[in-house]
């Protein structure tokens, strides 16, 4: 018999020879300054591929790490979840003309993977954000927990001027609502 065999070698349950085996992480792998970086960058940006390139990672193995780590899945929700509010908050900036031109160093920032550059508007396409925003609301990349009664509800293509109409009457209504909470109706 081999000297791996079955009274050394590893028995079932990740033992060898009745002992719990810990393992280093892997050299240059998903450290906690870099998780953390990256769920920054994901946050601002709301590009999966982006951050992951941005801490120096492969986009998959973001998706295996948060797979495999639950409390990292529910830290990746947050902040996707944070990002969508940020786009919303920029897509109604955009419809109200609030948005100024890109400077060439925005460019180039963003560019680099600054997610700083790209969300105070670097490359902002409205038609892209109002997609992304759709597919958040069929359940889309935070896996379902920001999809719910709101499911397919973005299926016809809008003009900006629909788009813009729609976000001035929602504004509308918030401050008819805040208006009669606090009494100044």
């Amino acid at each position: 018999m081999a000297a791996g065999g079955a009274a050394g070698g590893k028995a079932a349950g990740g033992k060898a020879g009745g002992r719990l085996q810990v393992r280093r992480a892997a050299k240059g792998g998903w450290t906690p300054a870099k998780r953390a970086a990256f769920l920054e960058h994901l946050a601002a940006t709301c590009n999966i591929a982006a951050s992951a390139r941005a801490v120096g990672m492969a986009p998959r193995g973001a998706h295996a790490l948060k797979a495999r780590d639950a409390v990292f899945a529910a830290d990746w929700a947050g902040a996707i979840e944070a990002a969508y509010e940020t786009l919303e908050v920029r897509l109604l900036a955009y419809a109200l003309g609030e948005v100024e031109g890109e400077s060439e160093a925005e460019s180039e920032a963003e560019a680099d993977g600054d997610a700083e550059a790209e969300s105070r508007g670097a490359h902002f396409d409205p038609r892209v954000a109002v997609q992304a925003l759709g597919f958040r609301k069929r359940g889309g990349a935070a896996g379902g927990a920001a999809g719910g009664s709101g499911a397919g509800t973005l299926r016809k293509r809008v003009s900006l001027a629909e788009l813009e109409a729609v976000l001035v009457a929602r504004l509308d209504a918030l401050d008819a609502q805040a208006a009669s909470v606090t009494g100044d109706a």
